[in-house]
């Protein structure tokens, strides 16, 4: 039996069955996610890192992934 790896967006837990994912993979799992929205990862004490939609995630690290979408436009010091 081929192993299922998990991920969450934006608290929303999916499965999925090879060990990387893109960035691309991901905005297309639920609902989607827009592309005038940024996806980012949650990072242990870090900000959240951008991801690209061509970017590989590996699901193999330890710990569940999770992303978010944030507005493209809701860059620190812009109103």
């Amino acid at each position: 039996m081929a192993r299922q790896y998990q991920f969450k967006v934006e608290d929303e837990t999916y499965h999925w069955s090879e060990q990387f994912i893109t960035g691309g993979e991901v905005r297309q799992q639920g609902p989607g996610i827009p592309e005038g929205m940024d996806l980012y990862l949650k990072v242990r004490n870090l900000p959240g890192r951008l991801v690209a939609n061509d970017e590989k995630i590996d699901l193999a690290e330890p710990g569940i992934e999770k992303f978010y979408a944030q507005d493209a436009s809701s860059e620190a010091g812009n109103s």
